[in-house]
């Protein structure tokens, strides 16, 4: 977890052989845990504490992730937590539901969204940035994706940062009569020119960085899953089944 990578300066792994509630602990006991570690580390004080399938171990759950404490406060450590029998990374179950509830709280007025012709079988809410490679050859698939019921759901993420041309870009296509024109001919290779407006793109791109993306293209489905990079129409609907079955 790159988080923790930050924070202690390497990724301890877990292996859970147990799945025995927290001991007898209440939450009483909970709250004591956090207070022993925000003594230590102050950033965590609105985490969450949740009893921790492993014996003498908490999630420590806050707006950036999970980490894992110890009983008495001392050793704090980060994921993932993975459960060796049943095979489920257990701080991954956790970060997809924390993928979903943020992108719950951004409205559709925020996005351009490209919507199937027919029935709706899926969401993707994908970060692009107008001059990737891979964005513009997921895009020139977009037809493609639409038809197989994929409902596609743009936040601009130029990664040249503010005051780039990829960010004129964006904030051009944003600001234009008619978005889903204006993204396609962007990423067909045209010039959108320099229109601006009131636009999202900043607040897109601490929301990208807030989930952890890497590159683009960076999709989250309507499961809460990640896809890193470009996938092929028939991979993505077939990607996209298997999440939603496995849930």
């Amino acid at each position: 977890m790159n988080r923790c990578m930050r924070l202690f300066g390497s990724v301890a792994v877990l292996c859970a052989v147990s799945l025995t509630a927290f001991g007898a602990s209440d939450d009483a006991e909970l709250k004591a845990v956090l207070e022993r570690v925000v003594a230590r580390m102050p950033s965590l004080a609105n985490a969450v504490p949740v009893r921790s399938p492993v014996p003498g171990i908490i999630e420590l759950r806050y707006a950036d992730g999970v980490v894992y404490a110890s009983a008495d406060g001392r050793y704090l450590f980060g994921g993932p937590l993975l459960d060796m029998r049943t095979r489920r990374n257990l701080t991954e179950d956790y970060d997809r539901e924390r993928r979903i509830d943020t992108l719950a709280q951004v409205s559709e007025r925020q996005m351009i969204v490209f919507e199937p012709q027919g029935k709706v079988k899926h969401t993707l809410t994908t970060f692009t940035d107008i001059d990737c490679g891979y964005c513009r050859k997921l895009h020139n698939e977009i037809g493609e994706l639409n038809a197989l019921g994929i409902r596609v759901r743009y936040l601009l993420f130029p990664r040249a940062g503010i005051g780039s041309d990829a960010h004129r870009k964006a904030v051009a296509v944003w600001c234009a009569d008619d978005r889903l024109e204006a993204m396609t001919y962007a990423k067909a290779g045209g010039d959108p020119g320099a229109k601006t407006c009131s636009n999202p793109v900043e607040a897109h791109l601490a929301l990208g960085r807030k989930l952890g993306l890497r590159g683009t293209p960076f999709s989250v489905t309507d499961t809460g899953e990640t896809i890193n990079g470009y996938m092929p129409p028939e991979g993505m609907l077939k990607r996209l089944a298997a999440a939603g079955a496995s849930r």
